[in-house]
């Protein structure tokens, strides 16, 4: 994979660097989450000119990188970011804003976070996300491939890591009430574990059917977790 820094074309630019793929180059916004963040937990979200990457897990979402599809030149791309500036979720007491911006281009939501091309300059644009137009599903979900699990209805093809205080939170899996610091994956199956003990979990599920978590959150900030996994049709 060929890497390029954007600021050898513009030294005002941010230190971003630029990855070769085959069918586009990568503006990876957060150095190296390639290596730090599971590709599971990854969605691909298609705007109108660019694509961009978020990591995404039920505890917070991150814009990661802006995707930019071949046929394009380097120039190009310099001269786009340039010109645009990417804002996700951006937010104070008085509402959603893009920093640094001169006029708002397009807002999209996903799971009702806000994505917002800008034009660069020099304002904090504050805007309103009536009418914006929710994307349903990631590019990168296959329509026909089968998801592993559903957590508070969206689907999920990979097990995302959630962490416990057992003091706290409540664990319902398949009606039995669970003590466990968090959920992982374990071969790719759902697994429970203990941080005394993170080898193996102690409770598995090894079923084929697909897995209802819902998982919600109290006044007090303690969480209860309800999972159901129906039993493997003969």
């Amino acid at each position: 994979m060929k890497r390029i820094q954007i600021a050898d074309f513009d030294r005002r630019m941010p230190s971003i660097e630029l990855v070769e793929k085959d069918d586009h180059y990568e503006a990876m916004l957060v150095p190296s989450y390639d290596h730090t963040y599971p590709s599971t937990q990854i969605r691909t979200i298609r705007l109108a000119d660019i694509s961009v990457n978020l990591f995404v897990t039920p505890e917070e979402t991150l814009l990661v990188s802006a995707l930019f599809h071949k046929p394009v030149q380097v120039t190009d791309i310099v001269s786009w970011m340039q010109l645009y500036t990417i804002s996700f979720a951006q937010s104070d007491e008085t509402g959603y804003f893009v920093e640094q911006a001169d006029e708002i281009l397009e807002v999209v939501l996903y799971q009702k976070h806000p994505i917002v091309i800008a034009t660069r300059g020099q304002d904090r644009l504050y805007y309103d996300t009536t009418g914006a137009i929710e994307v349903r599903r990631a590019t990168n979900e296959s329509v026909g491939e089968r998801p592993l699990l559903y957590l508070n209805g969206e689907a999920w093809y990979g097990v995302p890591r959630l962490s416990f205080n057992r003091m706290k939170d409540e664990l319902h899996v398949n009606g039995t009430f669970l003590y466990a610091d968090y959920m992982d994956a374990h071969h790719g199956k759902i697994g429970f574990f203990r941080e005394n003990d993170p080898s193996l979990p102690i409770v598995l599920l090894v079923g084929q059917a697909i897995v209802e978590i819902e998982l919600t959150e109290n006044p007090d900030g303690s969480r209860v977790l309800i999972l159901e996994q129906p039993y493997d049709e003969a």
